[in-house]
């Protein structure tokens, strides 16, 4: 096994004191944009590639509770976005294409005379169950809730819960697919 970088090394435990909690061996790669990384906890073994943006939104900056949760053995691929409000679990295993936006959060329709980025924010949850795969552009708007070991289609639309062992597709994203866990197939 090939040894370590020193720098590499360096910013894991540099990491250690901005995170809400920081696992071992994580390895987050240059170009990534982490605001508020005290409100995230990263699991073990957990990979975040270049231009991801990550995006958490305290309602109370002094709070301590964690609003992103990423578990163990997570991958982030690249120039995904990921954008938490309220509430944003990734159980571990879980597989993140590139490209692939993950929000709980949304702007309410409202005040015509105001601009939307004005508008107040309608928040929600997400959360992704352990061995899922997020494929290419998928898109995952605010509660939602992606069961374990599901797989998502590349540039899918997931606007309602999924349920565990199914391969979904579309905009929105429809099941198309569910694993028989009595005959063991798809």
């Amino acid at each position: 096994m090939r040894k370590k970088p020193f720098w590499y090394r360096l910013s894991n435990v540099k990491n250690r004191f901005f995170f809400g909690s920081y696992g071992k061996d994580v390895y987050i790669e240059s170009g990534v944009v982490i605001n508020r990384p005290r409100f995230i906890h990263v699991g073990d073994h957990v990979r975040i590639k270049r231009n991801t943006s990550i995006n958490v939104h305290p309602k109370d900056k002094k709070s301590k509770e964690i609003l992103l949760f990423i578990g163990d053995s997570v991958i982030i691929s690249e120039s995904c976005f990921i954008s938490a409000a309220n509430r944003l679990v990734i159980e571990e295993n879980v597989g993140i294409s590139p490209n692939v936006m993950i929000i709980d959060n949304s702007r309410k329709l409202g005040d015509i005379s105001r601009p939307s980025k004005e508008q107040d924010l309608k928040i929600g949850h997400v959360h992704i169950g352990a061995d899922s795969w997020i494929a290419y552009g998928a898109c995952v708007f605010p509660n939602v809730t992606i069961g374990r070991h599901c797989i998502i289609g590349a540039l899918s639309v997931v606007n309602r819960d999924i349920p565990p062992y199914s391969l979904a597709v579309g905009s929105p994203a429809k099941v198309v697919k569910r694993f028989d866990l009595e005959k063991g197939e798809w």
